[in-house]
């Protein structure tokens, strides 16, 4: 059994080593965290046949979370939840706004109250969007109507 567990250990760690010289990171963190998501479930399955619940209970929750993405700590991963960097300027153009909206120059007024009505809808904070996009279009709105 611990020859079993031991070379399986070492045939993913070979499979991450030949990942990781490719050089995709990407795919790399992927394979990591599923392997992460393995050993947890093969700990918790094992302290569980021990009649180790309270560990077994816990590694298990941690493994279910890396599984669904669900956040550990509040504070979210800091490499996925951080804000997007601030432009150098705080004005957006009128050729930047039109480009948001995604209308031609000339666009009317209605043109403009219709395409910044239907992207805040698609793009709303309540509705799975982001603070920053959506005000990043009500700012282009902004910008384009007097």
């Amino acid at each position: 059994m611990v020859f079993l567990a031991g070379a399986l250990a070492l045939i993913g760690l070979l499979f991450l080593a030949r990942i990781a010289m490719t050089g995709d990171p990407g795919k790399l963190m992927t394979v990591a965290r599923y392997a992460a998501i393995g050993v947890l479930a093969a700990l918790a399955v094992f302290l569980g046949a021990t009649e180790r619940w309270a560990p077994a209970i816990f590694l298990a929750g941690v493994a279910w979370s890396l599984m669904t993405g669900i956040r550990l700590w509040p504070g979210g991963r800091p490499d996925h939840d951080a804000p997007p960097p601030k432009s150098s300027s705080s004005n957006m153009t009128r050729i930047e706004a039109l480009k948001v909206l995604g209308l031609q120059d000339g666009a009317s007024d209605d043109e403009i109250r219709a395409a910044h009505r239907k992207l805040i809808s698609q793009n709303h904070p309540d509705k799975g969007g982001t603070d920053y996009l959506a005000s990043k279009i009500n700012e282009a709105k902004d910008v384009l109507l007097p």
